[in-house]
């Protein structure tokens, strides 16, 4: 699994990971991790320090086009960047918290997922248990970054599978 993972993610994640209800350092064993150079920046610059630049992939922009396109909509270089990397492979997601910037992904067939969504394909995956699963989505929604529909959804799912 490859994953694409933009500067807001990042932060939530570090959110997590002060909280100890996640560590980033899991997601380097499932996955491959990929940001782009506009999204190091941004890292950087935010002094986030929970991506591991030496097992982190980093990307240049890729389609040039999408690129443009999603600067003339009014995304910022870190997300027109992401965009621009964009891939439909089925094993491969772009990691959003920017609803705009997901519907855009969708729009050209990309796989793009808000990370409460990750946390269940990783639940399915069983690299997270269903438990760990609630729980964070319990204290995503307590930190007012998922919706309460969102929740609901995490536990109907959970209720109805195995």
């Amino acid at each position: 699994m490859k994953l694409l993972i933009d500067t807001i993610t990042w932060t939530k994640l570090a959110r997590l990971q002060n909280l100890d209800a996640f560590s980033s350092v899991q997601l380097y064993a499932w996955a491959e991790i990929q940001i782009t150079h506009k999204v190091q920046e941004e890292l950087e610059y935010r002094r986030n320090t929970i991506w591991i630049k030496e097992k982190t992939q980093i990307l240049p922009i890729k389609t040039a086009r999408i690129y443009q396109d999603a600067l003339d909509l009014d995304f910022d270089e870190a997300d027109a960047s992401i965009l621009s990397n964009g891939s439909k492979e089925p094993d491969y997601f772009i990691v959003s918290e920017d609803r705009d910037l997901l519907r855009v992904a969708c729009s050209y067939q990309f796989s793009a997922v808000q990370l409460i969504d990750l946390f269940r394909i990783l639940t399915a995956l069983e690299h997270i248990t269903r438990r760990d699963l609630y729980n964070l989505a319990k204290i995503l929604r307590e930190l007012r970054n998922i919706t309460e529909k969102k929740q609901k959804e995490i536990k109907s799912w959970l209720n109805e599978t195995p």
